[in-house]
C-alpha cells in the first residue's frame, strides 16, 4: 500500500472523516445480507464535491480502486469491495444538503447521500411529493439508488429512479466534475450522459448530486387487501383497477400465501389482513391530488373509497376476487403496508433464501408463475414460494425459502433453482434484474443472457471512462 495513502485522504477531508481501524471500517466492509465482504485502506467520507474530485485525482494518480457506497441496503453486493484491500472505499453518507426546492419548477436539487424517507419528510412539509418509495427508505440514500436505478412501490405510476432524475452531479475518475443539473424537462443536446450514470452501480463515476422532479402531494388515498383467484386473476383486476381510477394507481403488489407464513412467522405481530391466508393475495393502492377526493358522498363514503368498492365488487361478481378489506383509517392503511414491507427483513431472518429480482410483461406472468411453481415443487415441495412484488410494472422477486419440513441440504438445490428461474425468464423474454441492479450476485448472468455486441459496447463505455479500471471493478462486467 502506498505510505501516503492515509495521510494524503486526512489532508483533503480531514481525519474525522478518514476511518482505517477494522473496527471503524467493519459496517462498510459487508453487504446487507452479509454475503459479501471486502478489505479497504480506508473509509473516506468527503463532505463536499470538491473533496470527492481530490479524492478521485489522488486515486487515479496512485491507481487505487475506488467503490463509492451509500446507505449499503442493495442487495447485489454492488458497494461491497473485494478483499485484496487496494481499495478508497467512498461513503457519500456526509453529502446530505439539500441544495434548493424548486416548486416553481417542481423539482429538487439534493446530494447523493439524502437519505429517502427526508427527502420524502421533507417535501411533504411544503406540500410536494418525491414518489420513490423503498422498503429501506429509512436508510438508503439517493446516490444509491440512482446508482442501481431503483424502482420501489410506486414505478407503476411515476417510474423508477431513472424517470424521475433531471439531472446529475458526476466525479469521474481523476477528478473531473460533470455538471448535468439541469431541471429541464427536454433537453436533446447530444448523448444523454445521466442516464448512462444512473443504473451504472459506480462503475463509470460518482454521483454526487441530483435534480429531481416533485409532484403534487396526494390528499386522498384508499388501499386495499385482496385474495384474489390467481395471478392472471390479479393482473386483469389491477387493469380495471387503472381504468377506474383513471390511471391513479400507486401501488399494486403480489403477495402470496407462502409469503405470509414466513412473515407472520417472523413478525407475529403483525395483523392478517384477512380470516384466512388465501393462496394468491394483493394490496393495491390508488390516489388523488384532487382535493374533492377528501370530500365524502351522501352515504359518508370517500370518492377513492367508492371506487375501489366498485372494482372489487364486479371482481367479486366475475370471480377474480373472494374476499378483501378496503383500510378505513392511516393506522389500518400502515397495516396492510407493514405486510409488504416487512417481506424481505423477514426472508434475511429465514436464513435459507434464493433471492431474486425479474422482470416480465404483464401478459406473461401468470404461465410463468405457474411453470415455476410446477418446477419447484418438483425439486423440493416444501420450499416456500414467496414470487411477490410489483407486477403493476411485472417486477416479481421470485424469493425461494427453505421450508420448516426440508429434510435435506438447500444449498445444494439453489443452482438448480436458479437455473429453472432464468431459463424461464428467458422463455417469456423477461430480464433478470428489474430493479436491483447487476453488482457481483449476477454479473457471470448477465454475460450469458446479453449478446456479445452489447457486451462488447458496454465494455467500450467502461473502458473509455475508466481506462485503468479503477471505478467499482468487477461489479456489472
Amino acid at each position: 500500500m502506498p505510505s501516503n495513502v492515509i495521510d494524503s485522504l486526512i489532508k483533503i477531508v480531514g481525519a474525522k472523516a478518514v476511518l482505517n481501524a477494522d473496527a471503524d471500517m467493519a459496517p462498510f466492509m459487508s453487504d446487507w445480507h452479509d454475503r459479501y465482504h471486502g478489505a479497504a485502506h480506508a473509509v473516506v467520507l468527503p463532505a463536499s464535491t470538491d473533496e470527492v474530485s481530490q479524492i478521485m485525482a489522488f486515486a487515479d494518480a496512485e491507481n487505487i480502486v475506488v467503490v463509492p457506497q451509500g446507505g449499503n441496503t442493495g442487495f447485489m453486493g454492488g458497494a461491497t469491495p473485494d478483499e485484496t484491500g487496494n481499495t478508497i472505499l467512498l461513503s457519500l453518507r456526509r453529502m446530505n444538503a439539500i441544495r434548493e426546492i424548486n416548486p416553481q419548477n417542481m423539482s429538487m436539487t439534493v446530494e447523493a447521500g439524502c437519505i429517502l424517507q427526508n427527502l420524502h419528510d421533507i417535501t411533504e412539509e411544503k406540500g410536494l411529493y418525491f414518489p420513490l418509495n423503498l422498503a429501506a427508505k429509512g436508510s438508503c440514500t439517493i446516490g444509491g439508488n440512482l446508482g442501481t436505478n431503483a424502482g420501489g412501490l410506486n414505478v407503476v405510476r411515476y417510474g423508477s429512479a431513472r424517470q424521475l432524475a433531471l439531472g446529475l452531479e458526476v466525479v469521474l475518475m481523476g477528478g473531473k466534475v460533470i455538471d448535468l443539473l439541469s431541471g429541464l424537462r427536454k433537453d436533446n443536446t447530444g448523448y444523454d450522459l445521466k442516464n448512462l450514470f444512473i443504473g451504472s452501480e459506480g462503475t463509470l463515476g460518482i454521483i454526487t448530486a441530483a435534480t429531481l422532479r416533485l409532484f403534487p402531494l396526494p390528499v386522498a388515498r384508499s388501499t386495499a387487501f385482496a385474495e384474489v383467484r390467481d395471478v392472471e386473476a390479479a393482473v386483469t383486476l389491477l387493469h380495471r383497477l387503472q381504468a377506474a381510477s383513471g390511471g391513479t394507481v400507486e401501488a399494486f403488489e403480489l403477495i402470496p400465501a407462502d409469503i405470509l407464513h414466513v412473515l407472520f412467522d417472523k413478525f407475529p405481530n403483525i395483523p392478517q389482513p384477512l380470516k384466512t391466508r388465501g393462496d394468491m393475495n394483493v394490496l393495491m393502492e390508488i390516489a388523488s391530488t384532487n382535493p374533492a377526493s377528501i370530500v365524502v358522498d351522501q352515504n359518508g363514503t370517500l370518492p377513492l373509497n367508492q371506487i375501489m368498492e366498485d372494482v372489487l365488487a364486479s371482481a367479486f361478481e366475475d370471480g377474480l376476487v373472494i374476499d378483501a378489506t378496503i383500510a378505513a383509517s392511516d393506522a389500518q392503511r400502515q397495516s396492510l403496508w407493514d405486510v409488504r414491507e416487512s417481506a424481505p427483513e423477514s426472508h434475511k431472518l429465514s436464513g435459507n433464501v434464493a433471492r431474486s429480482d425479474v422482470s416480465l410483461s404483464q401478459s406473461v406472468l401468470a404461465p410463468f408463475y405457474a411453470e415455476m411453481v410446477q418446477g419447484i415443487k418438483e425439486i423440493d415441495p416444501t420450499i416456500w414460494i414467496c414470487g411477490y412484488g410489483h407486477i403493476g410494472d411485472g417486477n416479481l422477486h421470485f424469493n425461494l425459502v427453505e421450508g420448516p419440513n426440508s429434510n435435506s441440504d438447500f444449498d445444494e438445490k439453489v443452482p438448480q433453482l436458479y437455473e429453472l428461474l432464468y431459463r424461464n425468464v428467458a422463455k417469456y423474454n423477461g430480464s433478470i434484474s428489474a430493479e436491483h441492479g447487476i453488482g457481483q450476485t449476477k454479473r457471470d448472468q448477465l454475460a450469458t443472457v446479453k449478446s456479445p455486441e452489447i457486451m462488447d459496447t458496454m465494455r467500450a463505455i467502461k473502458t473509455a471512462l475508466d481506462p485503468k479500471n479503477l471505478m467499482n471493478p468487477g461489479k456489472v462486467l
